[in-house]
C-alpha cells in the first residue's frame, strides 16, 4: 500500500514541475514580444498658412486664410493679387507669389516645393535639406549643414528660372520689374525726369539771367 502511495507521490510531484517548467517557458518568451512590438509613434508636423492681407486663397480645392493648418502634400494656390506663406517651424518657410501653384512635402529634415505654375522662395533651416522642382526634375537643393534659400520662377512658355531675386523684390512683386527700375542708369523714371528736369533748366539759366560783369561789355 505504502508502495502504490510513493508512486502516486511521484507522479503528482512529477505533473506539477512540468506544468511549472511549461509556465515559466511561456513568460519567458512573452516578454520579449510584449517591448519590442510597441509602436513608434513620430509628432506629425503641420505647416500654418499665412496670407497678405489677411486674403484667403485656395488650398486643396477649399478657400483657406491666415492662421489655416495645412499638411504635407498640400496643393496651394494664389491668384493674380494674393500672397502667401508656409511657416513649416523648425523646417524652414516657403513663400508663394501670385498667380502660383505648387505643392509643399514636408517631413523631418526635409522641405520641398513642387511649382507647376509660378514663383517660390524656399527658406530651409540648419538641419533640413531643402529642394525646389517642377514636375519633371528637381533644379535646386540646399546644404542641411548650413541651411539656405532658394528661389524659383516657372512660367508657361518659358523655362524655370532659378537664382536669387528671380521671384521678385517683395511680396507681390512681379518677377520682371525684379532688380530693375527702369529709366536713366536704372535709377527708376521719377529720378530719371527729375535729373533731365534740373539739366535743362540749368541750360537755360543764362539766357534769363545774363552775366553783367563780363569785362567786354563797354560802358557808355
Amino acid at each position: 500500500m505504502n508502495l502504490k502511495r510513493r508512486k502516486a507521490s511521484r507522479a503528482i510531484a512529477a505533473l506539477l514541475l512540468f506544468s511549472v517548467l511549461q509556465v515559466s517557458l511561456q513568460i519567458s518568451f512573452a516578454e520579449p514580444n510584449s517591448t519590442n512590438t510597441a509602436p513608434v509613434v513620430q509628432q506629425q508636423i503641420v505647416a500654418r498658412l499665412t496670407t497678405r492681407n489677411n486674403q484667403s486663397i485656395t488650398v486643396n480645392g477649399q478657400s483657406a486664410g491666415n492662421g489655416a493648418s495645412v499638411l504635407t502634400g498640400a496643393t496651394t494656390e494664389t491668384g493674380a493679387d494674393q500672397f502667401a506663406t508656409l511657416n513649416v517651424g523648425p523646417l524652414g518657410s516657403v513663400d508663394i507669389y501670385p498667380n502660383t501653384k505648387v505643392v509643399v512635402t514636408f517631413e523631418q529634415g526635409s522641405l520641398k516645393a513642387t511649382v507647376f505654375n509660378g514663383c517660390v522662395k524656399l527658406t530651409a533651416k540648419k538641419n533640413t535639406t531643402g529642394e525646389i522642382a517642377t514636375e519633371q526634375a528637381s533644379l535646386g537643393k540646399t546644404d542641411p549643414a548650413t541651411g539656405g534659400v532658394l528661389e524659383m520662377c516657372n512660367r508657361p512658355g518659358a523655362p524655370p528660372a532659378v537664382g536669387p531675386g528671380v521671384a521678385g523684390a517683395g511680396p507681390g512683386a512681379p518677377a520682371a520689374t525684379a532688380g530693375t527700375a527702369g529709366g536713366l542708369f536704372g535709377l527708376g523714371w521719377p529720378a530719371t525726369i527729375a535729373i533731365i528736369t534740373a539739366s535743362t533748366a540749368a541750360g537755360l539759366t543764362p539766357l534769363f539771367f545774363p552775366d553783367d560783369t563780363n569785362p567786354s561789355r563797354s560802358t557808355p
